[in-house]
């Protein structure tokens, strides 16, 4: 398959691969020397070079390569070899945390695998495994999840068949775990960050660096599935390889994470024996207050002092949690501009609502509620600034539950909804079945909750049936998602509804259902007209004793389905089927015929929605993304 390089080429990639970055170096060196090289050979030697570079931290001579060839390569119309050196440019930016600068390149490499071509296709694939691995990465910056993992899977694809080239595996395993991690999918990003770890070799600084990353994203993932005692050994781990690397960032975060699980674990003592190494490190690299590694070790010394029962110790906690966002606003309202703004930490937001919390569930004071409300503020907006879809999804979450607290029913579920919505919309389906779960329960519950409203019930009682510690566990990092068992729900009837709830069409599922559709199609528009125009809210989703309907508008039209059961999968299949009635133009003409001459349409009229309905509702392996 690589016929077009030379054995020496080959060779060189090989000890790339086997973790052997300075025999390849080495390597690189006696090649240099030699003078009849090939031209394509003399190109792949730069790539090699500059990959050897790279792999042994010297970012910088790599990148100066990787530049000047880049150009040359536009000069000589070499399309690939351009391709090639953004490949390695865009390597060194992502270390640097320069990846913005390399975009425009990217598309300039899709523009070149666009034109005419004479190389064989295997150099052709080869570079567009590259591309999709760059391209996947710009999705990963811009949060677009689904994307991401679509080219990350179809660079995996490609580069899996080019044997040599398996040191940018570890890579692709990492970003696609990492993602699965974000999406909350523990299990699967286990999966690639342990294939991960099997393709981690060598001894060279980058080796060091991928392993060090891949054990602590480990940790994590084991800190949120509760498996505290698998964590701290993989974080354990971490820090030893970090250490010895002087990585300041990779350090404090290692310790950031290590103090976080002790603490979980109701192990003060190690907690404070890794926040005092903690310190002593910072001061040793004499690390500013206001870096973002001093803030995780006040941020993690908050956390101990806050897990005490000393009220004194507890104030401090408050006061450190403050400060650290005094730090951020003084900073803000400087003129010079001389010195960077720090970085506004979610985590301090979010611990001190848990702070807050705590202390409402001690004194059942609902002023406490009004505390919590500008630190939600910020960190919706920190949310909304920084795309970080989970965090927004969480805050509106948990802003909802606020307002379930408060007895704003319609105001809680406008958030929940809200919520659900900004999971869907950003591929996050793990999270927005938990949060529809959550909606069900509260639908469940209403008559338990007006029955708290009457009685003015104490907010001790409240709180047992919101489950806070589950959205701020999530927040936090040290809880996992946990859904109940998947089972489809029982389809009862489906209708399209006119303007006006006038019936168009129906379709019983059962012979259960018995009442009147046209009376019940004209009461939901009329809830659904009353939501939008008193709560501005549409109709999500009512309970009806063991039924559960929901809506969704279409054209002119409304398509409501009743089922039993979670509403989840249910809602998934009402989009799908909306979609198609939306999509197809022959479909939407007939609802069009029938509704002007005022007639109720029936499956005789129209079959093939008999089947679309099948398809969609019934077939227990259709897809539910239309």
């Amino acid at each position: 398959m690589l016929d077009f390089l030379s054995v020496e080429i080959k060779r060189g990639l090989q000890l790339l691969s086997d973790g052997k970055v300075e025999e390849a170096l080495q390597l690189v060196t006696d090649l240099e020397k030699q003078d009849d090289f090939k031209s394509k050979d003399k190109d792949f030697l730069h790539f090699l070079k500059g990959g050897v570079l790279y792999f042994l931290g010297r970012l910088q001579e790599s990148l100066t390569i990787a530049e000047q060839e880049y150009q040359e390569g536009k000069r000589l119309n070499k399309h690939l070899y351009s391709i090639d050196m953004v490949f390695l440019k865009f390597a060194n930016f992502i270390l640097l945390s320069r990846a913005s600068e390399v975009w425009e390149d990217v598309d300039f490499c899709e523009t070149l695998l666009k034109s005419e071509l004479h190389e064989t296709s295997s150099e052709i694939n080869l570079r567009k495994g590259f591309v999709y691995l760059m391209r996947g990465y710009y999705f990963w910056y811009e949060n677009n999840y689904d994307k991401a993992l679509k080219h990350f899977k179809q660079s995996l694809a490609i580069i899996e068949d080019f044997k040599i080239f398996s040191f940018l595996l570890p890579f692709i395993w990492d970003a696609i775990g990492f993602i699965y991690s974000t999406k909350g999918e523990l299990e699967l990003a286990l999966t690639f960050y342990e294939k991960y770890s099997v393709l981690s070799k060598g001894s060279g600084y980058l080796n060091k660096l991928i392993i060090a990353s891949n054990l602590r994203s480990i940790g994590a993932i084991y800190f949120q599935q509760g498996e505290l005692d698998r964590a701290i050994e993989n974080l354990q781990k971490s820090l030893e390889i970090s250490k010895k690397m002087y990585l300041p960032i990779h350090v404090t975060w290692a310790y950031f994470i290590l103090i976080h699980v002790f603490l979980e674990k109701k192990s003060p003592k190690q907690a404070k024996e890794y926040l005092d190494h903690f310190y002593h490190y910072i001061e040793k690299k004499r690390i500013p207050k206001d870096k973002l590694e001093y803030q995780w070790y006040s941020l993690s010394k908050a956390r101990l002092l806050k897990s005490s029962t000393r009220i004194r110790e507890r104030a401090e906690a408050e006061k450190i949690l403050k400060d650290l966002i005094e730090v951020h606003d003084v900073a803000k309202l400087r003129e010079d501009n001389l010195v960077p703004i720090p970085e506004e930490i979610p985590e301090v937001l979010i611990e001190l609502c848990d702070f807050y919390f705590e202390e409402l569930r001690l004194t059942n004071d609902l002023k406490i509620l009004d505390d919590i409300q500008p630190f939600l503020t910020r960190l919706l907006k920190e949310s909304e600034r920084t795309k970080v879809y989970t965090l927004q999804a969480h805050t509106n979450l948990l802003y909802g539950k606020i307002s379930l607290l408060q007895m704003n029913m319609g105001e809680a579920r406008r958030y929940i909804i809200q919520a659900q919505d900004i999971a869907e919309d950003h591929g996050l389906q793990l999270l927005a079945r938990a949060i529809s779960e959550e909606h069900d329960k509260l639908l469940e519950q209403l008559a338990e909750w007006e029955n708290f409203k009457k009685q003015k019930a104490p907010i001790s009682e409240r709180m047992n049936l919101v489950s806070l510690n589950d959205t701020i566990g999530r927040m936090q990092g040290r809880r996992a998602i946990e859904l109940a068992e998947s089972i489809d729900e029982d389809s009862i009837l489906l209708l399209i509804l006119q303007e006006g709830g006038i019936l168009l069409f129906s379709y019983p599922f059962t012979d259960e259902w018995k009442f009147d559709e046209e009376l019940f199609g004209g009461f939901l528009t009329a809830f659904n007209s009353i939501s939008d125009e008193v709560f501005s809210e549409g109709l999500d989703r009512v309970k009806f004793g063991q039924h559960t309907v929901i809506m969704e508008p279409v054209a002119n039209f409304s398509v409501c389905y009743l089922f039993k059961g979670g509403s989840y999968i249910a809602k998934q299949k009402l989009s799908k089927f909306a979609n198609h009635l939306q999509k197809n133009t022959s479909i939407q003409q007939t609802l069009d015929k029938f509704s002007k001459a005022s007639q109720l349409l029936e499956i005789k009229d129209f079959p093939f929605l008999e089947s679309l309905i099948t398809e969609v509702f019934l077939s227990k392996s259709s897809e539910l993304k239309a």
